[in-house]
């Protein structure tokens, strides 16, 4: 899954024993590799053979599990073939295969990121929503809210993700750690006596401890900008201290209002401050890194057990790295941003969510498919697979060695923070800060990053 990352964001995550991935069904139990499969007495209507399409982005972890899923599937519907359609995010590819799946009104089931609330901009924006907002907005998807397996999930949570008037258009499957997230080598911070750092300073002496005995601390795919994700980590933590975690979605509707009001602007203080916060982790970066692609990134970084103590790098990476290097002693844990301990709360990005098109080919066929994967035992499985954070609040611990910091600090977590609404056709920079032009990356100082940032917003509304 790409980052650019909970039940509830301030649910309390449970460890859970493990659970036989074997269910009773009417027509008696039966296992295909290892997910349940539950037969069906309406498997293609009147028994022709049917093909249910599932487009899917590349991610090695989901893909292999959504396959043996599709096997299971076929298994409990003997007139079903399932065809998996599959794209890396990379270069367009994915957005060109969804344009021409539904273009062909080929798709029955769709991954797509979900649009969250900051998509459907209010109506005095005169902001139209794009990608799966789009999607919603236009009438183009089946609202789930009402199906049955759905009361498996926080019904809030999904609103929250891909809700529009009352409805809910998608299975919001999984979130992840995204913005600050840190992969981190134990046994190599164990050999120089260090813990996970509670504070950025203690995070900044570690790097600056490790960096003297010769040892890189921080590896990251700079070709992508994941190295963007401290600016963005320490952003979340920064305006979200005091606030409770249920507060998220108002702070960042408040942020992006004032914005669009012209009371707030990338000028402001608080961005310097985050800034110059981010500026002092850049100097233990790997100097190479602006050259690293994020395909390459997780293998390159588990290979070398000796070096490179931190990777900036999504928690969907899990599977792809313990892959690489299975003996790695792997641990993750949510850069903290501020040196206020209380305010460096985990923050938790909405991301792969299933929807059906209306155009679907095979739409009631699509739902029981959807109703297959949100079992609790087939949904454990893809917990385990993808590295995901839960969102069936009757499954919140998977048991994955490398969860156990994030087991223990998901009490006050918050859905991260959204970005201000950006009009059409405005440049990058009335995003945020370029951070590849930003010192010491780059070479264009805080003040200038930000001011070009806020004129480019400034621009934009007119």
């Amino acid at each position: 899954m790409d980052t650019p990352t909970s039940a509830r964001p301030d649910a309390v995550r449970r460890r859970t024993a493990s659970v036989p991935l074997i269910a009773a069904v009417a027509a008696g139990a039966c296992l295909v590799t290892g997910l349940t499969a539950c037969s069906s007495s309406s498997d293609s209507g009147s028994g022709e053979k049917v093909t249910l399409t599932i487009g899917q982005w590349t991610n090695p972890g989901a893909i292999e599990f959504t396959k043996q899923l599709n096997a299971a599937f076929e298994k409990a519907h003997p007139n079903v073939t399932v065809k998996l359609q599959q794209a890396p995010t990379a270069n367009g590819a994915w957005q060109q295969l969804t344009s021409s799946m539904l273009q062909s009104k080929s798709v029955d089931v769709l991954a797509q990121f979900a649009p969250t609330q900051q998509a459907f901009a209010p109506s005095y924006t005169n902001l139209k929503p794009g990608g799966a907002a789009a999607l919603v907005s236009s009438g183009q998807l089946v609202d789930l809210k009402d199906q049955p397996f759905m009361k498996s999930y926080d019904l809030t949570n999904q609103q929250a993700a891909v809700g529009y008037n009352g409805g809910i258009y998608g299975v919001m499957a999984a979130e992840y750690v995204s913005a600050g997230s840190v992969w981190y080598k134990k046994d190599l911070l164990a050999k120089y006596n260090m813990e996970v750092p509670k504070t950025y300073q203690e995070f900044l002496d570690d790097c600056a401890a490790l960096k003297a005995k010769g040892i890189t601390p921080i590896f990251a795919a700079g070709k992508e900008g994941l190295h963007a994700g401290v600016w963005h980590g320490i952003m979340n933590q920064t305006l979200m201290a005091g606030h409770p975690a249920a507060d998220s979605v108002k702070v960042s509707t408040d942020r992006a209002t004032a914005f669009w009001q012209k009371t707030q602007s990338w000028a402001d203080p608080v961005y310097k401050s985050i800034s110059e916060r981010y500026q002092q982790a850049m100097p233990y970066l790997e100097p190479g890194a602006a050259g690293v692609s994020q395909q390459t990134a997780p293998g390159a970084w588990a290979s070398q057990p000796d070096n490179f103590p931190f990777l900036l790098d999504g928690s969907w990476d899990g599977a792809t790295i313990q892959q690489a290097n299975p003996k790695l002693n792997l641990g993750f844990f949510m850069l903290p941003g501020t040196n206020d301990p209380a305010a460096n709360r985990v923050a938790i990005k909405p991301d792969l969510t299933w929807v059906v098109p209306n155009s679907a080919p095979h739409k009631d066929l699509a739902l029981q498919w959807l109703e297959f994967f949100s079992q609790p035992d087939n949904y454990k499985k893809w917990l385990e697979a993808t590295g995901s954070m839960s969102t069936q609040p009757a499954l919140q611990d998977t048991g994955l060695p490398w969860m156990d910091w994030l087991n223990a600090h998901m009490t006050d977590s918050f859905v991260a923070l959204t970005a201000p609404w950006v009009p059409a056709g405005a440049s990058t920079d009335a995003s945020g800060p370029d951070l590849y032009k930003m010192a010491p990356i780059g070479n264009d100082s805080v003040d200038t990053i930000l001011a070009r940032s806020a004129s480019a917003y400034q621009k934009a509304l007119g």
